[in-house]
């Protein structure tokens, strides 16, 4: 059926049927691929990429990012603190209205602060089951007891004692302590605002009828086919010459499991974006540089290096499984000569065709803010991976137990492991890799059954915070993201201090400081920076990439 078909547009006026070829002009529609599909569309439990970019179309949040990472104003048009620095007020804009829906009764519905305190109990409710739980858990004033009584099935009275409702324009949050990276926690998908009619009239269907303020809204869903998202008529932003937003009428999403099949339909020209590549296309489309190919050049690409690092952790704590017959959780030395003896450049340009950048930094990619190019990692160097092999006991490998790396079943992950176990055997070191399962392998890193084990981080959102309490002992797992269980006093001292100074450079400079200690101990062998990368039709304008890889589409053209 779809070889028939030469454009996207084409495409739309074969799933909605109604609509005339002058309604739906080819530069008024933006059709992309997801490859993973889609459960829900309710924001407290949008935890995965393909849910969130469909996510922030349908809505918004009190704040957001700019381009350049700048927590910029959204439905909130100003926010204060006080000097306790637990106390925050948001003045909401006037001009919003949700999406128009049955749930209204024919009603426009303007946003009200009510509805931020609605959506943030919402999240923090016990029966709604939200993984986004964390964002506010031993931050916002109440909300342990709040979750606590709503799991005895119990409504406290008032509600959560963290937020407060001043008027319809105004409400407040109240923190447990200062917690200065608030407004970045604020702007993540879980804290996007809903109406309480959409809730209450949808019940448990409303992860498939969303509402929201966002400058789309969904026209229709068919799971595992396609999703269509339509023009918010009455979308509250603008763009710099005063133009109503968005530009297109319609976002089309198909879901094609096969990235093979993705390719093809890109190149007929049915995808404007293609994000993801099946590994066997990568040195097809991109030379051992990063660099398009000729014959691909005429698309555009956009490429970012993404707010991820990749790793392997090394248990530490000598009590776990993991830990407890381990040469390395007990010497310093021994997982600094590991990272001295592989040769990350060689791995990015033969394994990961340049899409990638070697850590030779620390914990923070780079571009990620409180970055510094002066953080000095670990590279590639023979002579003081032998020394320190050598000084750790173990000259030339002699004596040192096989090292145990757990992985999962992904492709680039094994021939990044096997061109890493090749490196180490030059030092007679030897390193076994055992292959399970995803759900398996994140079970045996959390209970602390691995000795050393393949993961990554990616940042929820663009503040040091978000890495740094990796190595926070008592966010130790399986209750926390320190999975190594990292413990050193300095560390979360420096953490501490922190979360409560407002003076964004001095915080960085706090966490620097952290990275510092982090790189001496070396709980991590630093393997690489990913890099995202976008081909685009030539047609589309307006589009931009950064490593949070997020999908802004009210902003998107096509000429």
């Amino acid at each position: 059926m779809w070889g028939s078909l030469t454009s996207g547009v084409a495409l739309v006026l074969l799933l909605v049927g109604c609509e005339s070829a002058k309604e739906l002009p080819p530069q008024k529609t933006f059709v992309y691929s997801e490859s993973e599909g889609i459960t829900t569309l309710d924001p407290a439990h949008m935890s995965y990429m393909a849910a969130i970019w469909v996510g922030s179309q349908l809505y918004n949040g009190l704040v957001e990012f700019d381009s350049a990472l700048r927590i910029v104003p959204c439905l909130a048009r100003s926010w204060s603190v006080d000097s306790t620095g637990r106390r925050w007020r948001f003045v909401l804009r006037t001009d919003v209205v949700f999406h128009e829906d049955p749930c209204f009764h024919g009603r426009l519905r303007p946003l009200r602060a009510s509805d931020v305190k609605v959506s943030f109990e919402r999240l923090c409710h016990a029966r709604t089951r939200s993984p986004g739980l964390w964002v506010f858990w031993g931050k916002l004033l109440g909300v342990e007891e709040f979750h606590a009584a709503t799991a005895r099935g119990e409504e406290p009275p008032g509600g959560l004692r963290g937020v407060r409702v001043l008027d319809d324009s105004t409400v407040e949050l109240l923190l447990q302590r200062p917690f200065a990276p608030l407004l970045a926690l604020l702007a993540l998908p879980y804290c996007w605002i809903v109406p309480e009619e959409a809730v209450r009239f949808y019940g448990e269907e409303f992860f498939r009828h969303p509402v929201g303020t966002g400058p789309f809204r969904l026209q229709e869903w068919r799971t595992d086919v396609h999703l269509i998202l339509r023009r918010h008529e009455r979308y509250f932003k603008r763009d710099h010459r005063g133009v109503p937003l968005p530009y297109l009428d319609y976002v089309v999403v198909r879901f094609l499991r096969d990235p093979k099949t993705a390719f093809w339909e890109f190149q007929q020209g049915r995808l404007d974006m293609l994000t993801g590549l099946d590994p066997s296309l990568v040195p097809v489309v991109f030379d051992n540089t990063g660099t398009l190919r000729p014959e691909f050049a005429r698309y555009r690409f956009l490429t970012a290096p993404a707010y991820a690092v990749e790793y392997y952790g090394i248990m530490l704590d000598t009590t776990t499984d993991g830990g407890r017959s381990s040469p390395l959780a007990r010497s310093r030395l021994l997982r600094q000569a590991l990272n001295y003896a592989i040769d990350r450049e060689r791995i990015v340009r033969h394994v990961l065709y340049g899409l990638a950048e070697p850590a030779h930094y620390g914990v923070l990619p780079p571009g990620f803010p409180g970055f510094s190019p002066k953080t000095t990692g670990y590279r590639y160097d023979p002579q003081r991976a032998r020394q320190l092999l050598a000084a750790a006991g173990f000259p030339n490998g002699e004596g040192l137990p096989p090292l145990v790396l757990q992985l999962g079943a992904h492709p680039r992950t094994l021939s990044v492991a096997e061109a890493v176990q090749q490196q180490l055997a030059e030092f007679g070191i030897r390193l076994e890799l055992r292959q399970v399962s995803f759900p398996q392998h994140l079970a045996m890193v959390r209970q602390g059954q691995c000795m050393m084990w393949r993961t990554n981080w990616i940042a929820d959102y663009p503040d040091p915070e978000n890495f740094m309490a990796l190595f926070y002992s008592p966010y130790a797992a399986p209750d926390g993201p320190n999975t190594t269980r990292f413990r050193l006093a300095q560390v979360d001292s420096l953490y501490d201090r922190a979360l409560a100074e407002p003076v964004a450079e001095i915080r960085f400079q706090l966490y620097r400081q952290i990275e510092r200690h982090v790189l001496d101990e070396a709980p991590w062998v630093f393997l690489y920076y990913p890099r995202l990368i976008r081909l685009l039709q030539p047609t589309v304008v307006g589009m931009w990439l950064d490593g949070s890889d997020r999908l802004v589409l009210e902003i998107v053209s096509k000429e």
